[in-house]
């Protein structure tokens, strides 16, 4: 069944593809070796919703792992999307190892942010064991691990998602990195750092009046754009 629904969204997947998306969206992300088949992003969301409809819950690990196999970008995506569900009910430790492993693969952010922000974000709020394994990705020598170290941390800083009690949290996520050389890493932290500072500017302000010292330029300005 699982294999069935997986060619069923590759090939709906295939015919939605276009020619000048896919050119746009390489050049885009140029870091990827991904191959691209050039799907808008809400097309794949429609696709794999329409095709996961009625599933069980423990059929979707199944299906996720067989759209991640396909060393495709809109596949991936697709792929994402479905643990994007499975992380909001199904087993956190079956979606966290799954999360786990997939960014060993990934090499660029298109993929990372998608499975971080919502995806291992929503995890944090179920099991505290979420952000014990995100702190043993702070120290990885895989910039794009390091950064979903901290990416997770963007889903609590959320409108619909955001409590006073996470501040202390999202700061400590962020610290590791904010002397962090790696663009994509230290973009993240400012990124969370700003998002923080629309629920929060004060602390987020004291937080720049201690560590200002420790921040890269490039933290220092994308944390600071809200403020």
């Amino acid at each position: 069944m699982s294999r069935k629904i997986v060619e069923r969204i590759f090939e709906e997947l295939q015919k939605l593809g276009k020619r000048e998306r896919k050119e746009k969206i390489a050049e885009y992300l140029k870091t990827s070796l991904l191959d691209f088949i050039g799907v808008e992003l809400p097309d794949i969301h429609r696709t794999v919703k329409q095709n996961i409809k009625g599933l069980k819950m423990e059929e979707l690990p199944e299906v996720m792992k067989g759209l991640w196999a396909i060393e495709t970008f809109e596949s991936r995506i697709a792929a994402i999307d479905v643990l994007k569900d499975y992380a909001k009910k199904g087993s956190v430790a079956i979606a966290l190892d799954l999360a786990d492993k997939w960014i060993d693969d990934a090499d660029t952010w298109g993929i990372v942010d998608p499975l971080c922000s919502p995806t291992i974000g929503s995890m944090l709020l179920r099991d505290s064991k979420v952000e014990e394994t995100l702190r043993f990705w702070r120290e990885s020598d895989n910039f794009w691990r390091r950064r979903a170290s901290v990416l997770p941390f963007l889903y609590l800083t959320l409108k619909t998602q955001y409590k006073p009690e996470f501040n202390d949290k999202i700061l400590e996520a962020v610290s590791p990195h904010i002397s962090d050389e790696e663009f994509f890493v230290g973009k993240a932290a400012g990124w969370v750092l700003r998002e923080l500072s629309k629920r929060d500017p004060s602390i987020v302000r004291k937080y720049f009046d201690k560590n200002r010292e420790r921040m890269t330029k490039l933290v220092i300005r994308e944390g600071s754009k809200k403020l």
